[in-house]
């Protein structure tokens, strides 16, 4: 009995030493941490570094740290970032360059094609020596009748190159004779008076047949209005009145 009290007492006796000693162990720990844990060294350590990377961390500083006193403040140069792209994506103030949308090459309007304006013919429809040729056309009055010939005694309409006309009771002896060369085209449609002896006394524009009003080309027409002659008639008015109209055309 004596020699198993003895080992309690003793079993009791390691195990109180035993939790002494580790009370102690953890107590001196526990000062050694407080002591050089939580002792501020002066003056405090340059943070830079540490600086640069919170800021690409994402800004989990949690604010700007105080500067050190007595020392100045170095601005932290930013430097090339060379985390990887989820790092970069995560940070607020990083530079991300987004794509521009690419324009579209608009396709050139094909500009159209101003129309040249015709040239001048240099041989007109006219051919001033053409002798007229006969026309079935009825004449103003509604009455057929057969297409006179230079030289002939005939009546009614007569027809030439470049020119037409009607004339009662009249033929024509002579066709107008133009030489010159317009350079535009048109009809001009001419009332005409005649006189006994078969001459052209005196010519006046018709509006109505005429197809422009062209200056030019109606002092081309009366001039050759005035060089025709018809057939005389003696028991004629003095003045007979007739049409006679000029066709000029460019190619």
């Amino acid at each position: 009995m004596s020699t198993i009290a003895a080992q309690h007492q003793e079993q009791d006796r390691d195990r109180r030493a035993g939790i002494i000693a580790t009370v102690v162990i953890h107590a001196i720990a526990f000062l050694l941490f407080l002591y050089f844990g939580l002792t501020q060294p002066n003056p405090l350590p340059q943070e830079e570094m540490i600086e640069l990377v919170f800021e690409s961390a994402g800004g989990l500083s949690g604010g700007d740290p105080s500067p050190t006193p007595g020392a100045p403040q170095e601005s932290a140069v930013p430097s090339p970032s060379t985390s990887d792209p989820e790092e970069v994506a995560t940070e607020d103030d990083s530079p991300v360059e987004t794509p521009k949308p690419v324009k579209p090459n608009p396709k050139p309007n094909p500009k159209p094609e101003t129309p040249k304006p015709p040239k001048p013919n240099p041989n007109s429809l006219f051919n001033p020596s053409g002798n007229p040729s006969d026309s079935n056309d009825p004449n103003p009055g509604g009455n057929n009748s057969n297409s006179s010939k230079p030289g002939g005694g005939g009546s009614g309409d007569f027809k030439g190159s470049g020119f037409e006309g009607k004339l009662e009771g009249r033929g024509l002896m002579r066709g107008p004779n133009i030489t010159d060369k317009p350079s535009e085209g048109g009809k001009v449609a001419l009332n005409i008076w005649v006189d006994r002896d078969g001459k052209v006394t005196r010519v006046s524009q018709n509006l109505d047949k005429s197809t422009t009003t062209s200056s030019v080309l109606f002092n081309i027409a009366k001039k050759g209005a005035l060089q025709c002659t018809f057939s005389a008639r003696a028991d004629g008015p003095a003045e007979q009145m007739g049409l006679l109209v000029f066709i000029f055309e460019l190619e």
